[in-house]
């Protein structure tokens, strides 16, 4: 029972330490189309793989998702992808160059601070992000001892496969206190199957948390 306390403080404390001692450096980008003319994007996308090639192979994209969209009722897929950085700015930067932004042909409708990456996992199958953001009002120390026990529970995920990213990152709440959050990539059916799955972990049964979920599409193997 002893050793069994013991470990279950050592992971927390080293939890706890890990998430506060990293620093927010990834970033999660969702693009929309700005344009209405397919055969533009056609003509510019040979460069903009290139381009965007050349950011996977230097590491700084670190997630990428396909999914299905369409210009003038042609199937054209978009991308949400995974790139740090030092702030929005910083990551807007990065991007300024590719050949579908200086033509203003796609823009960033979304940017999402993530935290670091801490697993990975890429099977091809359909992935809906989960972020888990605490509720106020929560005491710091079971904030502390759920952290510990659903940390566990992503590492348990991501070996059966379910789970396929991990971003740890904080939260500044109402009364100044930092306490860890994540995000998770999920396997699932349907964003309602994301959600259930959600349910397995232990802020969200105590509901110490709040839920927020976003279909991502299908994770591609980034070749680096």
């Amino acid at each position: 029972m002893k050793n069994n306390l013991k470990k279950n403080i050592l992971t927390t404390l080293f939890v706890s330490s890990l998430s506060f001692s990293a620093v927010a450096a990834d970033f999660g980008v969702e693009l929309m189309w700005n344009t209405s003319d397919a055969n533009q994007v056609l003509d510019s996308m040979a460069d903009q793989r290139a381009a965007f090639g050349e950011l996977i192979k230097s590491g700084e994209v670190k997630d990428m998702f396909v999914f299905n969209s369409s210009i003038e009722g042609k199937p054209m897929a978009l991308i949400r992808f995974v790139i740090d950085g030092e702030d929005q700015a910083d990551v807007e930067n990065k991007l300024k160059d590719l050949p579908l932004y200086k033509k203003e042909l796609v823009k960033v409708s979304h940017v999402q601070p993530l935290g670091n990456k801490w697993l990975d996992n890429t099977p091809a199958m359909q992935n809906y992000g989960v972020t888990f953001t605490w509720r106020e009002d929560i005491d710091a120390l079971e904030m502390d001892r759920v952290l510990g026990i659903d940390l566990q529970r992503v590492i348990s995920l991501n070996q059966a496969g379910l789970v396929t990213s991990s971003y740890l990152n904080t939260q500044k709440l109402a009364n100044g206190i930092e306490r860890p959050v994540y995000h998770v990539a999920f396997l699932a059916k349907d964003a309602a199957h994301a959600r259930e799955l959600s349910k397995q972990f232990e802020a969200v049964n105590l509901g110490y948390a709040n839920v927020d979920v976003q279909y991502l599409g299908h994770k591609v193997q980034l070749v680096k």
